[in-house]
Formats: structure tokens, C-alpha cells, sequence
């Protein structure tokens, strides 16, 4: 027979990590907010904004960027249902001194999207910027009919070729 203290002993330091392991997994889960120590994700999700119009992006997909403002979180939330006008994606800061100035990397990649016009297929695209402290908005809106893939997208901030920050999204198609 075992004595009772060394039982009581075990299980107290069971219940002990299986607590500190929850509180981790809280932590982890309760943060909306997320940093690399560089890049502080704000917020997610699907927003609302104002479309100002649209520059020539020959190195984008659709050949086309948005211009936009007045953007608000509408819903945080990293599984997106692929809808005509629909915008998602993240606001980040540059919080790391040393990357403000800097030139950096938004990249997005996705699924195969294939424009009928250009019949160019891709599944990355490139946008570089300047490091700045501001809050700013990095996403996707689809346009067309042929942006909407279902699968995983990611957007990933980079310097010097490195992935310094990144946000998965899965986009699905819903069923009518």
C-alpha cells in the first residue's frame, strides 16, 4: 500500500502543471493582439471601408490596387466567407525602432487565382513599404468572382527576405 502523503504529493504536482499549462493556453488563446517583438498584429478579420479608387499594379493579379480609408474591424475572425466586396486581413505597428525607415515586404499568398483577362495564374504577390509606427491595414478584397479561392491565405510581413510577422486566414466558399 502506498502512503497517502506520497499520493496526495503526486497529485498535487499533477494538478499543479495541468493548471500552469492552462494558464498558458489561456494566455495564448485570450490575446487579441499579437507581437513578434517588431510587429504588433492590432486586430483581424473582416472590415469595413471606403474604396477612394485604384492604381495600376502590373505586378498584382488583378492589375489593380485599392485605395482605401476608413477602415474598421467589422468582425475578428480568421475563417473568412468569400463574398463579392468583401475585405479581410490585419492592422499592424512597426513597434521595433530599428525597422522604422526600413524598407519592408507585405506578402500575400494564396491560393491559385487565375485572371480571365491576362490568363496570368498566381499564388504570391509582393507590395514593399516603408517601417512606420502608424497603424496600418494590410488585406485583400474580392473583386471578382475569380479572386474568391477557397483554401489558406496568408499575409506575412518580411525584411531582408525574413518573415517577421504573419496572419493565416481560411477562406471558404459558402454553400447557397
Amino acid at each position: 500500500m502506498q502512503h497517502p502523503f506520497r499520493i496526495h504529493s503526486w497529485l498535487a504536482r499533477a494538478t499543479a502543471r495541468v493548471a500552469a499549462t492552462l494558464a498558458v493556453l489561456a494566455l495564448a488563446f485570450a490575446a487579441p493582439a499579437q507581437a513578434s517583438g517588431q510587429i504588433e498584429i492590432r486586430d483581424y478579420g473582416f472590415y469595413d471601408l471606403s474604396v477612394d479608387g485604384s492604381v495600376p499594379a502590373p505586378e498584382d493579379i488583378s492589375g489593380a490596387r485599392n485605395i482605401v480609408s476608413n477602415i474598421r474591424l467589422q468582425r475578428q475572425t480568421e475563417e473568412i466567407d468569400a463574398q463579392l466586396g468583401r475585405s479581410f486581413g490585419f492592422r499592424f505597428r512597426v513597434v521595433d525602432p530599428k525597422l522604422i525607415g526600413q524598407p519592408l515586404t507585405l506578402r500575400t499568398i494564396f491560393p491559385p487565382l487565375t485572371n480571365p483577362e491576362s490568363k496570368r495564374t498566381m499564388t504570391t504577390q509582393d507590395r514593399h513599404f516603408v517601417g512606420s509606427s502608424e497603424l496600418l491595414y494590410d488585406g485583400y478584397r474580392f473583386d471578382y468572382d475569380w479572386e474568391m479561392a477557397e483554401g489558406i491565405w496568408t499575409f506575412q510581413i518580411l525584411h531582408q527576405g525574413r518573415v517577421i510577422a504573419e496572419k493565416k486566414f481560411k477562406v471558404i466558399i459558402p454553400m447557397n
